[in-house]
């Protein structure tokens, strides 16, 4: 059985950068409250990692980048209103839902890259600079 980053079920609030990387036993990456992070939220090279459900989350200060992870299938970031900085997903070719904001409350970030993911198009209206 592989694991899940899920505990921090009342976490709010990351004061910098919030790295999760190379894991490679990790499944699931849920943090139900979590609402903003003051600098970057990364999730790189976790080989196993299949679903990332921040459900509350609203601004990234810095970046958010999701690279790098073969098995991943499901994106929810529903509540995402601004991203600093860049929103990057790449090199996750099993990518096949993604669901940030709406259009009728698209989330703002200064770049929007989308490489290397075999999903439908991404609606533009849902992210603008």
């Amino acid at each position: 059985m592989g694991l899940t980053l899920d505990q921090a079920t009342e976490l709010e609030h990351v004061g910098d950068t919030l790295y999760i990387g190379f894991n490679d036993d990790l499944e699931k990456v849920s943090f139900p409250k979590l609402r903003t992070v003051g600098g970057a939220l990364i999730i790189e090279a976790n080989g196993a990692l299949k679903e990332i459900h921040l459900p509350a989350l609203e601004r990234v200060t810095k970046y958010l980048h999701i690279h790098d992870n073969g098995s991943l299938a499901v994106v929810e970031l529903p509540k995402l209103r601004e991203v600093g900085a860049e929103l990057s997903l790449a090199k996750c070719p099993a990518l096949v839902q993604l669901r940030v904001a709406t259009a009728a409350s698209p989330a703002k970030a200064a770049k929007l890259e989308i490489k290397g993911c075999a999903m439908p198009a991404y609606p533009a209206a849902h992210v603008r600079a």
